[in-house]
């Protein structure tokens, strides 16, 4: 990831902070599948981060389905919120193909 001069991670997009809800689902790493109603609070063009109760994992597929849409999209999980800290049950997600899912705009 590309740094400023004081060192500090610049950001590939801009983040914008929402609530939208939708439905999360996917297979856990036992094998078992899940459905989970949720939503998203962060929207960049590369992705989102959202809650959830689900012990997901990095490298992780999972299918977003905004409620307001009939499409959903495959997300791989990038970033997993530490367990005790005040992100746990936060998750990074990026498009595993870019796309305007999450209804927002973002410039090139």
């Amino acid at each position: 990831m590309p740094t400023n001069d004081s060192g500090a991670a610049l950001r590939r997009s801009a983040r914008v902070n929402v609530r939208i809800p939708v439905t999360l689902s996917g297979t856990l790493p036992g094998g078992e599948s899940f459905t989970e109603e949720t939503f998203i609070i962060t929207v960049s063009k590369y992705g989102a981060k959202l809650k959830t109760q689900q012990p997901l994992r990095v490298g992780m597929e999972v299918k977003v389905q905004p409620h307001l849409r009939r499409q959903s999209g495959l997300f791989k999980v990038v970033w997993i919120g530490r367990s005790g800290s005040p992100r746990q049950g936060e998750v990074g997600i990026e498009y595993v193909n870019v796309s305007n899912l999450l209804g927002l705009v973002f410039p090139d």
